[in-house]
């Protein structure tokens, strides 16, 4: 499967859930509202997404010829750029203008909660993406 192929896929599920269940940002809002309701904290539809995608890699390492993975992977890497220039937006609407939160750290930064995701916690994180991503390219 070319990565042509991926992308139009990843852009045909995408269109066919959203008939199905709403937009990405309505099923997303709904993952988090539940999922935030399952962990006893705010859940963002940023982290919704990088749940997601973590569900993907973690298939991946099991089965790397299944092109679903490859697929959803997309989508969800996608949906972590969105949802991470709507908080952003979010964050103008309120008048808050000149934030210095770091760009590297941005993405991370809970919009719902007043603490951000430790150095440490995403230092592993992407240290596991990196190894993962180590594994595809071998």
């Amino acid at each position: 499967m070319k990565y042509q192929e991926i992308l139009t896929s990843s852009a045909g599920a995408i269109n066919d859930r959203s008939n199905k269940y709403g937009t990405p940002d309505e099923c997303f809002a709904a993952i988090a509202e539940i999922t935030g309701a399952l962990l006893g904290r705010p859940v963002t539809e940023y982290e919704v997404a990088a749940f997601q995608l973590g569900t993907k890699l973690g298939r991946h390492r099991m089965n790397k010829q299944y092109s679903d993975n490859y697929i959803d992977g997309a989508s969800y890497i996608g949906f972590l750029g969105h949802f991470a220039m709507k908080e952003h937006e979010t964050l103008q609407d309120y008048g808050i203008k000149n934030a210095t939160v770091p760009s590297s750290v941005a993405p991370f930064v809970p919009k719902r909660s007043p603490k951000a995701i430790s150095e440490d916690a995403l230092r592993q994180a992407m240290d596991a993406v990196s190894a993962e991503l180590d594994v595809v390219e071998s």
